[in-house]
């Protein structure tokens, strides 16, 4: 399971790692966008599910069920994808309850898990931050992080107009005001919309932290150590993970290597690692800075959003 915010580079690193022999990979099973049956599953938890060790929940449990033995999907799906139609980049699924979504999610719920096993599963997730540890505590899973410098992440989520930088599914949940925010004496965001963009890359850019602190044997790894040798380093992955090195993966890495903007998986890798002092502005830096001070988070420094200085994690 590789887990990471958004725009932090998990897509790529998924699809080279899916590149390996014997995997199954899976880009966010868990994501509503990309599954309509993680609709139903999610509806009580939301898009960021809250739940911890010991705790339990029947339908998002089953969810996970499924995405472990390989995520299959059939006609139900097809026909849900149809209901939720064009509308599905800009619906939320913020515990919204209007018909279209509900339909969309009722038809797709529920997946049994595969009956054969798929082979190993490579699969990836970036709304599974606050449930990640009840995760590893209900299933057998070995764990990626993927963290990327918060300056990166928050030019990227600007310039596509990220839609889980507009919505408030996480400042306005009384769960995680409770498992977070108050135990950190962190205030809320004002009206401030790049400010509300900062506060949600400091709330789970903090958890994940956190959660990753307490399990040293997850691997970790920083997208800007892998934007610069690309394959070397993954090789390196590749042997940690205990997963086979293909010339497949080799491929897509080379192919994927040339300029590209958006949501195109296209890059040349060694021009992303400090893109941000290029892309983002001071105003907006200044309160991307203040605003992640506000949380608990260790891995970057206030010389890390320094203009000339190196930042890698």
């Amino acid at each position: 399971m590789i887990v990471g915010l958004p725009r932090s580079g998990t897509t790529w690193t998924v699809e080279v790692l899916g590149r390996a022999d014997g995997v199954r990979r899976i880009g966010e099973p868990d994501n509503e966008d990309k599954h309509p049956t993680a609709i139903h599953a999610k509806r009580k938890l939301g898009r960021y599910p809250v739940i911890g060790p010991g705790e339990d929940d029947r339908d998002y449990r089953r969810l996970w069920e499924w995405i472990l033995s390989g995520a299959p999907e059939g006609r139900r799906d097809r026909i849900a994808h149809a209901i939720l139609g064009h509308g599905i980049d800009t619906r939320l699924y913020g515990g919204r309850r209007d018909a279209v979504t509900w339909m969309g999610g009722t038809v797709a719920r529920s997946h049994r898990p595969a009956a054969a096993a798929p082979g190993r599963v490579v699969a990836k997730s970036i709304h599974v931050q606050l449930a990640l540890e009840w995760l590893v505590s209900a299933f057998d899973v070995e764990v990626l992080v993927l963290f990327r410098h918060p300056a990166n992440v928050l030019a990227s989520w600007m310039e596509v107009n990220l839609k889980d930088g507009r919505n408030s599914t996480l400042e306005t949940r009384p769960d995680v005001r409770h498992r977070y925010v108050e135990r950190w004496g962190v205030p809320l965001p004002g009206p401030d919309p790049v400010e509300r963009m900062c506060w949600r890359i400091g709330l789970l850019l903090a958890a994940l932290e956190e959660s990753a602190a307490r399990h040293p044997e997850w691997h970790r790894r920083g997208h800007e150590h892998l934007c610069a040798d690309p394959d070397t380093e993954f090789r390196r992955l590749y042997d940690e993970l205990g997963l086979t090195w293909t010339a497949e993966a080799a491929q897509y890495l080379e192919d994927k290597n040339t300029p590209g903007t958006g949501f195109q998986l296209k890059r040349v890798a060694s021009e992303l690692s400090d893109s941000w002092r290029d892309r983002l502005e001071d105003r907006y830096l200044d309160v991307l800075r203040t605003t992640l001070a506000l949380f608990p988070i260790t891995t970057w420094t206030d010389r890390d959003f320094e203009r000339g200085a190196g930042a890698e994690l």
